[in-house]
């Protein structure tokens, strides 16, 4: 590896997982923390306000975050 290798490595952080779970089908699933707060940086600008929900693939009904 070269020194600029090394030091972009160093530059990337490992995703935070967040389970998030479909209280009607129950799939539970690990999404990063990156895409969460995108999603809340978008609902932010668009004035809705609460819980980030995401689609689950299984039923297309709403995933929240396991507390």
């Amino acid at each position: 590896m070269t020194d600029s290798t090394v030091k972009n490595a160093s530059m990337i952080s490992e995703n935070t997982l967040i389970k998030m779970k479909h209280t009607a089908c129950g799939h539970i699933a690990n999404i990063p923390n990156w895409i969460i707060g995108e999603l809340a940086e978008e609902d932010r600008i668009s004035s809705k306000h609460g819980e980030v929900e995401i689609e689950c693939p299984v039923c297309n009904g709403p995933r929240r975050r396991i507390k």
